[in-house]
């Protein structure tokens, strides 16, 4: 341990309660956001980027998720997967389907779609708890993993689906405008057929 957490005397309440109540632990956190945020875009190659950072950031969200449900709420979980399979399939399909759209609104369309299924298997087992909401939530996944494989609409009629990864926001601007705010912001989604 570099640091220790003598001399650090709280006031509050509030204070005392604080997700990080010293003060080397919310600098440190701040300089790994900054890191996060500029150094790694700037570092990180292609390769890096798409293929070990984003399923990485994922998988932390999936993790984080089950972590509320299960450490905070006490549920037990065990379709969780499923869910998060809704809304992939929900944002490819919104990506694909609906010409120009941006991509922050496709994931936007693709958790309020995931809330409404959440919801519809939800609401059925509000009375349940403890084995049968593990067991509930098990065959919540069974059957949106059956939904996906047997219905066609979902997977766009192949057994594959294939999508460029789209920049967030892309930059236009000529050689002949100097000031950025004549800048054009777009954002593009590309569909490659097999």
């Amino acid at each position: 341990m570099v640091y220790r957490e003598s001399g650090q005397f709280k006031t509050t309440y509030a204070n005392d309660m604080a997700m990080f109540p010293i003060t080397q632990d919310r600098w440190g956190l701040m300089a790994i956001i900054v890191i996060a945020v500029v150094a790694v875009p700037l570092v990180a190659s292609n390769y890096w980027i798409t293929s070990l950072l984003i399923p990485f950031l994922i998988f932390a969200l999936a993790a984080l998720g089950l972590n509320v449900l299960t450490g905070y709420a006490g549920q037990l979980s065990l379709g969780h997967a499923g869910f998060m399979g809704v809304g992939a399939y929900a944002a490819y399909n919104l990506a694909t389907r609906i010409p120009d759209m941006p991509l922050l609104l496709s994931f936007l369309g693709a958790g309020l779609i995931t809330t409404v299924v959440g919801m519809l298997f939800g609401l059925p087992s509000l009375r349940i708890k403890g084995f049968y909401l593990a067991v509930a939530t098990l065959a919540a996944q069974f059957i949106i993993e059956w939904a996906f494989s047997s219905i066609g609409w979902f997977s766009g009629g192949t057994a594959t689906m294939t999508l460029d990864t789209p920049p967030m926001i892309t930059i236009n601007s000529s050689r002949n405008e100097r000031s950025s705010s004549n800048a054009v912001m777009s954002t593009e989604v590309r569909n490659t057929k097999p």
